[in-house]
C-alpha cells in the first residue's frame, strides 16, 4: 500500500510536467504561425507592387499613346498640309524613299475664317505710299522654295514652324540673306484632336506652367525671330486667359504678334492692348487655292486694301504656284506700292 501511495504522487507529477510543456509550446507555435502569416502578407504586397509597376510601364495602351506623340521632329514621317488650303487639282500620294505613300496630317480648313475688313488709320499725306507686308507661313519643310521666295524680295517675312525638319537650317540661311523671321506658333484648332496642329502645339487643356514651358521651347527652337503669328488656333486664340499668358512671354522677349485671324472671336488684339505689345492683323490669305489665277486675284485684293487703308498684310505659303505668281507680280509694284517687313506694320493697339 505504501508503494502504491508513493506511486500515485509520482504519476501525478509527470502529468503536470507534460501539461506545462504543452502550455509552453502553444506560444511558440502561435509565434511561428504569426511569422508565416506576416511573411505571406509581405510577399503578397511585393507581388502587388511589382504588378502595378509592370502595369504602368508595360501596359500596351500606354505605349501606343506615347508612340503617338512625336518626340523628335528632325526625322518626321509626315509632312503637314498647310492651313486653310484647298487643292486646285488632286495630287498623287507623296511617296517616300521606299515607294510607300506618306501619311499626311489633315490640317484645319478655315470654313469660319474671319473675313472682316479691318479699317486702319490713314498715314500722313507725305507718307501715303501704300505698304504691304508679305508673310510666308509654314517654313521648315521645303528648303528650295523658301530660299527662292527670299530671292524675290529681301523684305518678304518668313514664319517658321518649331521642330520642323529644316527649320533651323532655313532660318539661318534666311537670316544671312537679311530676311525677317517669325515663329509660326502651332495652336489648338476647334477640330482638335482629329486635326493636329503639329509639334509644339499650345493646347487649351494645358496648365499655365506647361503652356508657358512649351511656348519657351518653341521660341528657343527657331533662331533670330522678332515676332510670332499663329498656326491654326481657331480655338485657342478665342481663350483670353491663354492668350494673356502667351503675350506675357512675348512681351518679356520683345516679340510682336500678328493674328492670322483663323477665328472671328480671336482675343489677340485685346491681349495685345492689355499687355501693350505690338500687334497687327492678317488682311488676305493669298493661296487658299493653289492656282496662279486665284493667287493673282488675291494679290490684287491685297493691293486694293493697301491703297484704301494705307497698308495691308498678306499671308502665303511656300508653294510653287505662290512663287510663280509673286515672281510675275512683284516687279509691277515698283514706285507704286512698297513691300515692307511685317514688323513695320505692327503697333500697340489703342
Amino acid at each position: 500500500m505504501a508503494a502504491k501511495k508513493r506511486g500515485i504522487p509520482k504519476k501525478k507529477a509527470v502529468s503536470r510536467k507534460q501539461t506545462n510543456q504543452r502550455k509552453s509550446q502553444k506560444p511558440v507555435i502561435f509565434n511561428e504561425l504569426k511569422k508565416i502569416l506576416v511573411g505571406i502578407a509581405i510577399l503578397v504586397s511585393v507581388c502587388l507592387t511589382v504588378a502595378m509597376i509592370a502595369d504602368i510601364f508595360f501596359q500596351p495602351g500606354r505605349i501606343e499613346k506615347k508612340e503617338a506623340i512625336p518626340q523628335k521632329a528632325d526625322k518626321p514621317k509626315i509632312k503637314p498640309i498647310q492651313e486653310g488650303i484647298s487643292q486646285a487639282k488632286p495630287k498623287k500620294p507623296v511617296t517616300g524613299l521606299k515607294g510607300k505613300p506618306e501619311e499626311t496630317i489633315k490640317y484645319e480648313v478655315f470654313e469660319d475664317i474671319d473675313q472682316t475688313i479691318i479699317v486702319k488709320p490713314m498715314p500722313p499725306e507725305k507718307d501715303h505710299i501704300p505698304k504691304i507686308a508679305i508673310i510666308i507661313d509654314d517654313i521648315g519643310y521645303d528648303k528650295k522654295t523658301a530660299l527662292a521666295l527670299c530671292d524675290l524680295n529681301p523684305d518678304i517675312t518668313f514664319s517658321v514652324l518649331p521642330f520642323s525638319p529644316f527649320g533651323k537650317y532655313i532660318s539661318e540661311k534666311l537670316h544671312k540673306k537679311g530676311s525677317q523671321l517669325m515663329l509660326h506658333l502651332p495652336m489648338e484648332p476647334v477640330e482638335y484632336p482629329s486635326v493636329n496642329p503639329g509639334p509644339g502645339a499650345i493646347l487649351s487643356s494645358m496648365s499655365p506652367d506647361i503652356l508657358l514651358d512649351q511656348l519657351r521651347k518653341n521660341i528657343q527652337d527657331v533662331p533670330h525671330i522678332v515676332g510670332v503669328n499663329n498656326h491654326m488656333g481657331s480655338k485657342l486664340t478665342t481663350q483670353s486667359d491663354q492668350m494673356n499668358q502667351i503675350f506675357t512671354i512675348l512681351k518679356m522677349d520683345n516679340l510682336f504678334f500678328i493674328d492670322s485671324r483663323t477665328a472671328p472671336k480671336s482675343q489677340g488684339q485685346a491681349s495685345a492692348r492689355l499687355l501693350k505689345i505690338k500687334f497687327a492683323h492678317r488682311d488676305v490669305f493669298l493661296d487658299n487655292i493653289q492656282d496662279t489665277v486665284y493667287i493673282t486675284g488675291q494679290f490684287k485684293e491685297l493691293l486694293d486694301l493697301a491703297k484704301r487703308h494705307g497698308s495691308a498684310i498678306g499671308i502665303g505659303h511656300p508653294y510653287k504656284a505662290t512663287l510663280e505668281t509673286l515672281l510675275k507680280e512683284l516687279p509691277k509694284l515698283k514706285n507704286k506700292v512698297e513691300i515692307v517687313r511685317a514688323s513695320s506694320l505692327t503697333a500697340i493697339p489703342d
